[in-house]
């Protein structure tokens, strides 16, 4: 008994979570399941269920776009004048948020234009516009452009740029219109609507849509995935595995596979195709690809903004370090004194460098560590001497570091640490642009940019009254805090490849990979040590790896037992505060113990239990 029909067969395909697809040798489709088709939004569920036709004279029409001129079909040519916006106060790349009656002169939109289009904050503009409480907002981290009419939303999500577009019926307020996915394959973009085009109708169901007979390319826009199709149908290539693709800017992972008859002939090819995000999941699956996604993003998004070669020494992607390098960009491109905080390891020297290398290349860059220098050299070194300044000064005198960077940058790392006396002196050089040699009465003009970087709250030493406000005012004119790698875990992969390759290549080492589970290991690791602990951590795995291929067993990762216990979190707090007071008062312990209102033989006593040695503080 025949326990399944080819309706049964093809009710069973339809039902994956795969897309499937199979052309013929002239790539005309034969079948291809729902999935394939919801993928790429030729048969999308609609957040709203609308007939077809055209924006009419008196609509209001809502636009958040994420990059004007970028995926919204030329918006700018003609399109927002059917707004009464000018176009010329648009730039390609800006985000674009508005609300205007269509075809109406008389009446002035509503619009917020931002020019930093790599920011990962959420940007939103919100209004009571001809009785309509609309919101249309844009947030790159979550990569959604929503629109909000009367409390219900209507949600684009995108992967490089996207334009959501709801319109409301002038008349009555009735959703006219609303955006969902594939809308560039639907030719329904915002630019080609208010130039008049068609809207199909939608609705809320997914619809059924019948492509068999069409040739593929006028379903699936991916000249990529076209070519590799006949590479296969030739017999060049024997097969397509894990391949990404684009089809009207959303992204695919694609397998192609050739179709043979009973005699071995190729007579079509089979295409599986699947979601990004349903990859993103797997990462012994998704390694490559999303190797290949994070290249694609870096070519998309930086190169129209930043010169080839630029921020070279940072890697990653991700919208907390894509703001970063935005904000350093930004700050290259002028002389303001950039503070740069963050946690001990996030690679704060590394950003600095590379302001002064996109700003002024060429021009002395002189790198201080604050906490390098002792105390009583800090001001001699800085600012240099003359002769017979003090006792065992140079005969000839010494140039300072800030001498040292004239015409170009000093980066002063961990600038908390400095003296009440040290920061005076530095809020007069930045005042004035103006030092004294030690031993000197004579001005010496520099002209120096300064960059600072700290692991401190500063905030919190101006209220401790350890740093001075008004230095922390003078310094913080351009901040960037870099986000801890925890935070940022999805340029994980990126970092681990980057430096595996370095290292390896500064030992003379063939190139090594890490297995899927070492990945893994490393991706589930918090890392309180960041991009410093895990340059460490690859070091060592790679000269302990004899083979090609790192495994978990050759990583040393750090797995501190947590305290559960009140005694425990107790003492641990304990300790915390002991060591903090010994670090601001550089390791004086009679200082210490007068803040803390400790006895001697009791602050001893505590000093003793945990094992803390005050003078390696000094």
């Amino acid at each position: 008994m025949q326990i399944y029909s080819p309706q049964m067969f093809e009710h069973i395909i339809d039902s994956l979570h795969r897309g499937i697809i199979l052309v013929d040798r002239e790539l005309r489709i034969q079948y291809c399941n729902n999935k394939s088709l919801s993928i790429i939004g030729v048969a999308a569920q609609s957040p709203s269920d609308h007939p077809a036709g055209t924006i009419r004279p008196g609509d209001i029409v809502i636009l958040a776009d994420n990059m004007f001129n970028g995926d919204d079909g030329r918006l700018g040519d003609g399109g927002l004048a059917n707004l009464n916006i000018d176009e010329r106060s648009v730039s390609d790349g800006d985000v674009l948020l508005c609300a205007g009656v269509y075809k109406n002169p008389n009446v002035d939109p509503v619009v917020k234009i931002l020019k930093e289009h790599h920011l990962s904050s959420s940007v939103a503009l919100e209004a009571t516009y001809f009785g309509f409480r609309i919101r249309s907002s844009i947030n790159n981290e979550t990569g959604e452009a929503v629109i909000t009419v009367n409390g219900a939303d209507y949600v684009m999500r995108y992967y490089h740029n996207c334009c959501n577009v709801v319109v409301l019926d002038g008349a009555n307020g009735s959703i006219r219109f609303a955006q969902a996915l594939g809308y560039t394959g639907r030719r329904e973009s915002a630019g080609e609507l208010l130039r008049g085009g068609y809207f199909r109708s939608k609705r809320k169901t997914p619809q059924h849509v019948n492509v068999a007979g069409r040739p593929l390319a006028s379903v699936y826009n991916c000249p990529d995935m076209l070519r590799h199709i006949r590479s296969v149908l030739d017999g060049a290539t024997q097969r397509i595995n894990d391949r990404l693709y684009e089809v009207d800017q959303i992204p695919l992972i694609g397998q192609i596979s050739p179709v043979r008859d009973d005699e071995g002939e190729i007579t079509g090819a089979l295409i599986d195709i699947t979601n990004i995000e349903d990859t993103e999941s797997s990462v012994e699956h998704g390694r490559t690809i999303l190797q290949e996604l994070e290249d694609t993003r870096q070519r998309i998004s930086y190169e129209a903004d930043f010169p080839p070669g630029a921020f070279a020494g940072i890697s990653g992607h991700s919208p907390q370090i894509t703001e970063v390098k935005y904000l350093a960009y930004k700050a290259s491109q002028n002389k303001f004194t950039v503070c740069i905080t963050g946690e001990s390891g996030t690679g704060k020297t590394i950003l600095a460098r590379e302001i002064h290398n996109l700003g002024n290349r060429n021009a002395p860059f002189i790198e201080v560590n604050v906490n390098a220098i002792s105390p009583t050299l800090i001001e001699s070194e800085l600012f240099g001497y003359v002769k017979g300044a003090f006792t065992g000064a140079s005969k000839e005198g010494k140039t300072g570091f800030f001498e040292a960077a004239n015409g170009g940058t000093i980066f002063l790392d961990e600038i908390g640490e400095l003296s009440p006396e040290i920061q005076i002196k530095l809020l007069q050089v930045l005042q004035s642009k103006t030092i004294y040699r030690v031993g000197s009465a004579t001005p010496i003009k520099v002209d120096v940019r300064m960059i600072v970087a700290t692991n401190q709250d500063l905030k919190e030493a101006v209220r401790a009254e350890t740093f001075r406000k008004d230095l922390y005012y003078r310094i913080n004119v351009f901040p960037i805090e870099i986000p801890p790698l925890r935070e940022r875990k999805g340029d994980l992969y990126l970092l681990v490849n980057s430096l595996l390759a370095r290292i390896c290549e500064s030992y003379g080492l063939e190139p090594k990979q890490f297995s899927g589970e070492a990945i893994q290991a490393l991706i589930s690791y918090s890392w309180p040590g960041n991009i410093r602990e895990l340059e460490n951590v690859i070091e060592r795995a790679v000269t302990l790896c004899d083979s090609n291929l790192i495994h978990p067993e050759h990583l040393r990762l750090e797995t501190p037992s947590q305290p559960h216990a009140m005694k425990e979190l107790l003492q641990q707090e304990e300790m915390r505060i002991l060591e903090a007071t010994l670090l601001k008062y550089n390791g004086d312990k009679n200082k210490a113990m007068e803040e803390l209102e400790m006895s001697r033989a009791d602050f001893y006593r505590k000093l003793s239990k945990y094992g803390i040695d005050s003078a390696s503080r000094k």
